[in-house]
């Protein structure tokens, strides 16, 4: 699509159009190494870097036109002198911009989708998967667009970020369009949300599945960290941008954080995936209430009360915490308005979401699980949930990652301690980092534990070394936890990017096994 720099800001009053106003428009980009004739080239201040420091290098590459803000006027020469653009737009705010324009630019994609987000701590990955199913079942081919990789109902491409940036995420929601998607399921990241990655999205069921402590090193605090979740609602609303219907919340109660969440009067279906005990647990208010589970290695079987209708749900996917995503999953489905037995049927057909839990079996009768479980929380419920599907011993490898919150090192040391029979510690991204110094400080919260259920630990920098070393010492029923990395097929150290897969591993290993046997 091609619109003049006028056509393209018209539904933006507040934009000026200093030069320019009839020149084409053929791509919005905010990186101005992606500059090239027709481009637009939109100046912001982010985390790290301001982009208008980049204003006349966008002009140098070819870019048709600029926004940036009122105040960084002087950056640019004045229209007609050498280096300014054949285009300008003086704005009061630019973050979030280049999004708005790229939505404009490609005919508002996200209205002539059924658009899921989900958000969270844990979770957000395979809910998304989940979604996914469920709505391809249900409304025709669905894209997906998260930490895993980017689906355009054609093909699919890894994803560089969880939820790209504005012009790139637009862009996508535009192929699947034009591929004949009817829907899309996406991750909305803390990050992406608070830099307003997302703007002007116009968001159908909005998806919360939990809140745990991760992201501190950027957010600052959980209350900051809370706060930039929470901002997924806003793309719910009603606004002047918006076509569709306000959207609907699907809400975990279950989480005391959002228990008292304020929705701003949005429709909500509210659900608790934890079964409650009258004697020690109160039931809190919820529309959908797992009442009963069956757990087993090979699949999970929920019953759920919904406005008086008993559900039944039956999955491949294996664990504790699944239930908790099957059930986020079947909440988006009825806030949706869909039938819950339709609901319940397309989730039947999920299949294993990769480096989620899973399951690779070992020579001698034991298990690999492979798993992206980062946070203490998540690494405490993939140990919960291996622990309740074995009677052998309980393995756990994992890392934490470098240059990110240093507070959940210890965190998780201390789980692992209290919640595995072995431990061993080695690298995950070290970044910039000291390997070694990392794997100190996460064994210090398992130091801290007077009483730990582990035997001990054994610190192995090497991840490769760490795993192996831990996958020979399993027996028949043992389960070794791989956590940490799950799908990711690449080790970040100082400024190189190693091949390092830990499902590969795992495999690479088995064959040796099998061919020294």
């Amino acid at each position: 699509m091609t619109l003049t720099l006028g056509q393209l800001c018209a539904p933006w009053p507040d934009l000026v159009v200093e030069a320019g106003s009839g020149l084409p428009i053929e791509s919005v980009i905010a990186d101005s190494r992606q500059a090239r004739p027709g481009a637009l080239f939109v100046a912001a201040r982010g985390s790290g870097a301001d982009g208008h420091d980049f204003c006349a290098q966008a002009v140098a590459g070819g870019c048709s036109a600029v926004a940036l803000l009122a105040a960084e006027r002087g950056r640019l020469p004045e229209a007609g002198r050498p280096g300014a653009p054949a285009g300008l737009i003086v704005a009061g705010e630019t973050v979030g911009l280049a999004g708005l324009l790229a939505r404009e630019l490609h005919v508002r994609p996200d209205e002539r989708l059924v658009v899921a987000a989900v958000t969270g701590t844990n979770g957000k990955t395979t809910v998304a998967f989940l979604v996914r199913q469920m709505l391809s079942t249900l409304v025709g081919r669905c894209g997906l667009i998260g930490t895993i990789y980017y689906a355009n109902g054609r093909d699919q491409r890894p994803a560089a970020l969880t939820t790209p940036g504005g012009p790139q995420l637009y862009g996508l929601l535009a192929e699947m369009v034009d591929n004949e998607c009817r829907a899309v399921a996406l991750e909305a990241s803390s990050h992406a949300l608070e830099q307003r990655r997302t703007a002007g999205l116009t968001v159908d069921v909005a998806v919360f599945t939990n809140l745990g402590r991760d992201h501190l090193d950027y957010h600052g605090d959980l209350a900051r960290y809370l706060a930039a979740k929470c901002t997924l609602l806003d793309l719910l609303a009603p606004g002047p941008l918006r076509a569709k219907a306000p959207g609907r919340v699907a809400l975990n109660v279950g989480d005391p954080t959002f228990t008292t969440l304020d929705t701003g009067g949005l429709a909500t279906v509210r659900f608790d995936a934890v079964a409650a005990d009258p004697a020690t647990k109160p039931a809190r208010p919820a529309d959908l209430r797992v009442t009963d589970s069956e757990l087993s290695m090979t699949g999970t079987r929920i019953e759920l009360a919904y406005h008086g209708q008993t559900l039944v749900l039956t999955s491949p996917l294996v664990g504790r915490f699944n239930v908790e995503n099957l059930t986020a999953a079947l909440a988006a489905g009825l806030a949706l308005g869909y039938d819950p037995d339709d609901c319940t049927t397309a989730l039947a057909g999920v299949q294993q979401v990769p480096g989620r839990l899973e399951r690779i079996d070992l020579p001698g009768g034991g298990l690999a699980v492979v798993d992206y479980a980062h946070t203490h929380d998540a690494l405490a419920a993939v140990l919960t949930t291996c622990r309740e599907l074995t009677d052998g011993r309980l393995i756990v490898v994992f890392g934490c990652g470098g240059d990110r919150d240093r507070g959940k090192r210890p965190l998780m040391g201390a789980v692992a301690a209290l919640g595995a029979d072995v431990v061993w510690i080695t690298s995950d991204n070290p970044r910039s980092e000291n390997p070694a110094s990392i794997c100190t400080e996460i064994a210090e919260g398992f130091d801290a534990q007077p009483e730990p259920l582990a035997s001990g630990y054994r610190i192995v920098v090497d991840r490769r070394e760490a795993i192996e070393a831990a996958l020979a010492t399993a027996g028949a029923g043992d389960i070794v936890v791989i956590a940490g990395k799950g799908h990711e097929d690449y080790q970040l150290v100082r400024q190189q990017r190693l091949d390092l897969d830990d499902r590969q591993i795992v495999h690479d290993w088995i064959e040796r096994r099998g061919s020294d046997d």
